[in-house]
């Protein structure tokens, strides 16, 4: 069992995330190498296959059922949520399938998302009712919800694991994959201008909204950082990349040649960030950054990634969100 540890070591060097009872599958997404195309249409929504997971805002009260399947979750009318997502390379899943629907009382609900190796492209838009009638003291309050960015909470590799029972995990929580978990909440930091709003204008009838790309909130900015770099505590690793995992002899270039190159400032001054840059430059590298240029599908940094996705609703009644598998898919107007 490999050991992932992914790190947000600062404002400086780790960016934000910037960026249905039963299934609904629009069309059965296409094998590696078939192709399709994604037609935009008026709604917003492009048109190709695809999975949906459909969000419903409940009133107080509402009695979940706590049955996993399909392709609904449920959390409340008002206030805030959490959506788990699980993706497992390994995994013989070839649906998007909800684990545990119920996210209602402040909850976590949590879906599973067949791998692909190139992830998808997700849309997602409001539908029902587009005020929040009786509960609206404006002229006009249209619904809205607030979608957070993902954060990775666990990640873990198949090495040396039954290959047969690891692609059956949702999690990396199995005593067997010991030490298979990334940082918590060190992983990056989420900005709020990088928050996707959905506020659909004022309409009558339905109220449905134009959907809207959300792509970059499952797109992956920051370092992943190879194991051996944590060594504080010595003998027991804490799982994270702090300025006591940095050698006391970084400052000498013999040992560490072209440490100078990470750092603009006298070498005594050399940061965690400036660390983990002289080891993406190693060959083979100990530390890899992944950018907003790299377009990092969050669930590729591991062979089994968990994600956390907070959201705040506001009178919603429901969030449809789509996902389009990228491989073999191309936009056209």
């Amino acid at each position: 069992m490999k050991r992932v540890v992914i790190i947000m070591v600062s404002v400086l060097a780790v960016a934000a995330m910037v960026f249905g009872a039963s299934i609904a599958m629009a069309a059965k997404p296409p094998h590696a190498g078939e192709g399709n195309q994604l037609i935009p249409r008026p709604n917003g929504f492009p048109a190709g296959p695809h999975f949906n997971l459909n969000i419903h805002g409940k009133k107080v009260g509402f009695a979940c059922n706590e049955t996993p399947g399909g392709g609904s979750v449920f959390v409340d009318e008002y206030g805030p949520a959490t959506i788990q997502y699980v993706s497992n390379r390994k995994s013989s899943v070839t649906e998007l399938t909800v684990l545990d629907p119920c996210a209602v009382n402040d909850g976590t609900a949590k879906v599973q998302l067949p791998y692909e190796a190139d992830g998808y492209y997700v849309f997602g838009r409001i539908l029902g009712k587009p005020n929040n009638g009786k509960d609206c003291t404006e002229p006009t309050c249209p619904s809205k919800v607030i979608l957070y960015p993902n954060v990775a909470i666990q990640a873990c590799n198949d090495t040396g694991y039954n290959s047969t029972a690891f692609g059956d995990l949702t999690s990396c929580d199995d005593p067997l994959l010991a030490l298979g978990l990334i940082i918590q909440n060190q992983v990056y930091l989420a900005e709020n201008e990088t928050y996707t709003r959905f506020e659909p204008e004022v309409t009558k009838g339905k109220g449905k909204s134009k959907a809207t790309d959300i792509t970059a909130l499952f797109t992956y900015i920051g370092w992943i950082v190879h194991p051996d770099l944590d060594v504080w505590p010595v003998g027991d690793p804490d799982g994270q990349i702090t300025q006591e995992d940095v050698p006391a002899d970084v400052y000498n270039t013999t040992l560490y040649p072209g440490m100078e190159l990470c750092n603009e400032e006298p070498l005594e001054t050399v940061t965690v960030e400036e660390w983990l840059c002289y080891n993406a430059g190693l060959n083979p590298p100990m530390a890899w950054y992944y950018g907003p240029e790299d377009g990092m599908w969050i669930f590729n940094i591991a062979d089994l990634v968990v994600t956390e996705q907070g959201l705040v609703n506001d009178g919603t009644k429901l969030l449809q969100i789509r996902f389009y598998p990228k491989d073999g898919t191309t936009f056209e107007e």
